[in-house]
Parts: C-alpha cells; structure tokens; sequence
C-alpha cells in the first residue's frame, strides 16, 4: 500500500483568518483537507442562515471555537428539541438525526464527519413552521470536494413553490433574506 503524503502541522486559527476571513452565507462550511482523507474536517463561521434538517449518514462532532450555538434536532418521534453547544464544547451527534445547526455572527465552530461511501447519501428536508408539514427532500451525494449542501439549499430558497406548504400554504421564509 502506497504511503500517505504527510503534511506539516499548522495553525488553525492562522487557517481560519487566512481561508475565513468573513462568514460564507447561508451555509459557510468549509473543509480544511480538500483532499482524499478518511475523515472531513471543516470549518463553520457564524452567522448562518438555515431552515434546513440535514440528515447526515455518519456521526458528527462538534466542537465550538469561538462563542455558542444552538443545535436544533428531531428526535425518532419527530418532536424537536434543542441543545445548546457552548464555546469550549464538544457534542457527538449520533448518525441520521435530523439537525439545523444554528449559528450567530462571531461563531467559529469545528464539525468532523466521516468520508461518505460510494453508496451513502446526505439529506436536507424543509418543514412548514406552521403545521409540520414535509415541504421538500433531497438526497445527495457529499463528494469529497464540494458542499452539495449550499447548492440544494439556494435552490429550494429561491423557489417560492417549494417552500409553500401544499396542506396550510404558509410559505417558508428564506433565511438568507432580511
């Protein structure tokens, strides 16, 4: 088996202020390895602007930098629930939770998943804040080199038909307006 290419140590804060120097919008992840590692190792600068469950095919951990977030989850009942992840702490979000992380202006925050397999797909899914209503699901594949995420969010943003709820028709705001 070949070896892998080493990398020298560097400073992640130096990283961050170099590759983040302001947040990216409605979804601002970014990885740090771009390359074919085991892991995905990225970070999130705050604020973002999400209305959006992601549903992700491995674990999460979350590891806050810089400030507090809010992680809002579904449980296996689809009740929704909070957690609050301080500056300084580490949360394991076990794999296929439904969750919107949501971060203020200021956040840093460090997110660590597992490589997707050939065969293991994301999701996003969109509720009616009204009734609960499924609005809209995609699935998709998070290759090792971009954020499909970003994409599938600004589509559904910008279709007004889509963020309208068929049972109650209130329309889901979009987050990254006002």
């Amino acid at each position: 088996m070949p070896a892998a290419t080493m990398r020298l140590p560097f400073n992640l804060n130096a990283w961050i202020s170099e590759n983040l120097p302001k947040p990216l919008g409605g979804i601002g992840n970014k990885d740090v390895f771009e390359e074919d590692t085991d892991m995905i190792f990225q970070i999130i600068k705050g604020p973002n602007g999400r209305n959006d469950f992601h549903i992700c095919p491995s674990d999460e951990i979350f590891y806050q930098l810089q400030g507090d977030i809010t992680l809002p989850y579904l449980d296996e009942h689809d009740l929704r629930h909070e957690v609050q992840i301080a500056e300084g702490d580490v949360f394991l979000l076990p794999r296929c939770v439904l969750h919107s992380p949501q971060r203020p202006a200021g956040t840093i925050g460090l997110v660590i998943e597992r490589r997707r397999k050939a065969n293991e797909l994301d999701a996003v899914v969109w509720f009616c804040q009204k009734c609960h209503n499924t609005l809209h699901r995609v699935e998709y594949w998070r290759d090792n080199k971009a954020m499909k995420i970003k994409e599938v969010a600004a589509a559904f943003n910008a279709d007004k038909e889509l963020r309208t709820c068929k049972r109650c028709g209130a329309v889901l705001p979009d987050p990254t307006q006002g």
